[in-house]
């Protein structure tokens, strides 16, 4: 039976978590980023909303609901960019993962049949990330009000409303 080895951290394994550890408090300031983008856009629609009525004679106009397009569109390409930046930083901590895996590979508890998915599943590719950015699940509230506006739009435009 093979004997355990005690796994001692190399200088580049210290190095490499250190980096690790900073990219994944980079990832965490994405993301709470995104959630305070999605407060904020329901801020803005919340002020705009009135507002807009107000300035129109307390009447619906239709700068109101290209108001809520253009929020809604803006909020959710940022939204967008913050998911992108964070699944990059997630593939740069994949690949600093791999190499502490590589360089200790001969400790026993480190075996070929660990995959090396860490963080991001092995099948997503950069070119793939631009889309999956901007339809993650993260980003279906943008749709939900897109919906909502342009269903209250179509009401106006039909005068129901």
């Amino acid at each position: 039976m093979a004997e355990n080895k005690e796994y001692k951290k190399s200088v580049q394994d210290e190095i490499d978590w250190k980096i690790i550890d900073q990219l994944h408090s980079a990832t965490l300031n994405f993301s709470s980023t995104s959630l305070e983008l999605k407060k904020l856009l329901f801020v803005l629609i919340g002020i705009a909303v009135p507002s807009l009525i107000k300035l129109a004679g307390d009447k619906l106009d239709l700068s109101l609901f290209v108001t809520i397009y253009l929020l809604s569109i803006t909020f959710w390409f940022l939204d967008s960019l913050t998911y992108y930046y964070q699944e990059n930083l997630r593939e740069k901590m994949d690949k600093r993962f791999s190499q502490i895996k590589a360089r200790n590979i001969e400790v026993i508890i480190l075996s070929d049949k660990i995959a090396d998915d860490f963080t991001l599943e092995n099948n997503r590719t950069d070119k793939d990330r631009i889309k999956r950015s901007a339809f993650n699940p993260s980003v279906k509230l943008y749709m939900f009000v897109l919906g909502l506006n342009t269903l209250g739009l179509f009401l106006y435009l039909i005068k129901v409303i």
